[in-house]
């Protein structure tokens, strides 16, 4: 399983995700720092990667329509909250789930749950 993090997701999660055995690419090591949503989520689908962001708009299925995305896994996680409580809730899920349900879905981690929607 393959993971792509937006721009919006710290770079050091890169190594937190790879120490659990996962692919992992960020935006920025991708050469699309600055690029448009519709950009990244276009190379995660292309490259068959669940695209990991704290940005609301790619769960909108008016601008990104049923599978508009591999997977996508929304962060909804308070906005003083430090890349350490992240990774934290970020890899206490992962370690936590068969990682196959996040594909055709459109997931969001909270503090303390998740949801999924199925395409």
């Amino acid at each position: 399983m393959k993971f792509f993090l937006d721009e919006n997701i710290s770079i050091s999660v890169v190594n937190f995700i790879k120490i659990l055995g996962f692919e992992v690419e960020h935006a920025r090591t991708a050469g699309l720092s600055g690029a448009t949503d519709k950009e990244i989520s276009e190379y995660a689908k292309k490259n068959k990667a669940i695209l990991v962001t704290k940005d609301l708009e790619f769960g909108n299925i008016l601008i990104y329509p049923e599978k508009s995305h591999h997977g996508l896994l929304i962060l909804r996680l308070p906005n003083y909250y430090k890349t350490a409580q992240l990774v934290k809730i970020l890899v206490n899920f992962l370690e936590n789930i068969k990682p196959k349900i996040l594909e055709s879905a459109i997931t969001i981690l909270e503090v303390g749950r998740y949801r999924i929607r199925r395409f």
